[in-house]
């Protein structure tokens, strides 16, 4: 892939091939849960749902909760800036769907918190306030525009966001340098999502609602047309399922090649600083990047310089310089040596697709007649894996989807011929 919304790829279509067996230390995975290497009696009969890939889609695909409580139904309690994407929706996708689009981002905060709670999951998930900071004066005026044109569409939403210009307020409350000319603000949360992730899987394992094998290569799927299930061959045996759910986000291409033109793994870059140390100066108040509760801060997504590339074994200079330096920038009053305190640094893939939207719903092939997909999200996985998979579930089920759920995620055939009109590769990949 070569182009999309957040910035340039290096050009052509890449295999991700599945996950490395050598990835670099992620903070999150610092502590393993029991089930890290889990291995469920291999299913001897045909099972209803096979579901590739255990992270936040995998695990909500799985768990009966959200549609047995009618969780699909709309909610009012917001979450991310959408401010900023607020104008291209719009353009894209018409207005009516940048509503849904918006509301459906800002849902999550109120979904993933409740599936926390109603499970007794101690996942560090704490309230606290987003802040998106700025530095050039042309974004921030584009950013308060965007927000006065949704003030006017979705007033309910965006009376949820606080704007400041008061250098005091920043300089004592924020603890930004003078490089910031302005803020916007929004209700918010932190989290740990492996221990979210794993905490949801535990009760299904043990109650024998879930079967779960680790370490497990899905090397191929056999399915078409004919007969009423496929066939997952993985590298340990075959499982016989009605349905297949592809939940594997930036390595979806592997098992998929059609969708390869369309999808680029891409590596993200990230840092833990310890808050043994005080780095950014009074980290406690410093809460526009993940602050955690203890006083650490996880500060990632620093992708210059992007490539197309599945391999997380290493990270990329240009993000970690840019990574390692943000304190004497952005900070108020950062110590001297400010890298001294990152006590972590590794690398995580996204999955960026060509028109900037996830691919949720049943592939549309004769070959794949038992498949289907939730995943590639763009780098926005925390506030639409959780309610996609809902999605992807409620079509499983044969359910109409209500209307709240956005219509431009959606895997179609019309989509896919649309993104083949401007793609230079398609020769390379039969679809």
């Amino acid at each position: 892939m070569s182009s999309s919304r957040d910035g340039i790829y290096e050009a052509g279509i890449v295999d991700p091939g599945i996950p490395n067996k050598d990835p670099t230390a992620s903070f999150w995975q610092s502590e393993l849960h029991p089930l890290a290497n889990h291995q469920s009696p291999w299913p001897s009969k045909p099972v209803d749902v096979a579901v590739i890939g255990a992270g936040i889609t995998g695990v909500n695909v799985a768990r009966p909760e959200p549609m047995l409580r009618g969780h699909w139904t709309q909610r009012r309690t917001y979450q991310n800036n959408s401010v900023a994407n607020w104008k291209s929706h719009i353009q894209t996708y018409g207005l009516e769907e940048a509503i849904r689009l918006a509301i459906f981002e800002h849902s999550h905060l109120k979904v993933m918190m409740s599936a926390a709670e109603e499970n007794g999951i101690d996942c560090d998930l704490v309230l606290t306030e987003g802040v998106d900071a700025y530095y050039d004066e042309r974004t921030f005026k584009h950013a308060l525009c965007d927000l006065e044109d949704m003030k006017t569409h979705v007033p309910e939403l965006a009376s949820q966001y606080i704007v400041s210009t008061d250098r005091d307020y920043i300089k004592r409350v924020l603890k930004l340098s003078d490089r910031c000319i302005g803020t916007i603000s929004v209700s918010a949360a932190s989290v740990w999502p492996y221990k979210l992730v794993t905490g949801l899987l535990s009760p299904l394992v043990h109650g024998g609602r879930l079967n779960l094998q680790t370490n497990t290569a899905v090397e191929q799927i056999v399915d078409s047309r004919e007969g009423e299930s496929g066939v997952v061959r993985t590298s340990r045996g075959s499982i016989i399922a009605r349905h297949i759910v592809h939940a594997t986000n930036a390595w979806m291409g592997h098992l998929l090649p059609e969708l390869r033109p369309f999808v680029s793994p891409v590596r993200g870059n990230v840092v833990h600083y310890a808050s043994s140390k005080d780095a950014f100066g009074n980290v406690k108040d410093y809460d526009y990047i993940i602050q955690r509760k203890s006083g650490d801060l996880v500060v990632g997504r620093a992708n210059l310089g992007r490539r197309a590339t599945s391999n997380d074994s290493q990270t990329d200079l240009a993000p970690m310089s840019h990574l390692r330096g943000l304190p004497h920038e952005v900070a108020l009053s950062p110590l001297p040596l400010a890298s001294t305190t990152i006590d972590a640094a590794w690398s995580g893939i996204l999955a960026f697709t060509e028109d900037g939207s996830p691919f949720i719903g049943r592939l549309p092939s004769p070959s794949r007649a038992h498949q289907w997909v939730c995943g590639c999200y763009h780098g926005y996985g925390m506030t639409k894996a959780f309610r996609a998979a809902e999605m992807v579930v409620l079509m499983i089920l044969g359910e109409t989807l209500p209307e709240d759920y956005p219509r431009s995620m959606l895997l179609t055939e019309e989509r896919l011929r649309e993104l083949a009109k401007d793609n230079d590769y398609m020769s390379s990949v039969c679809i």
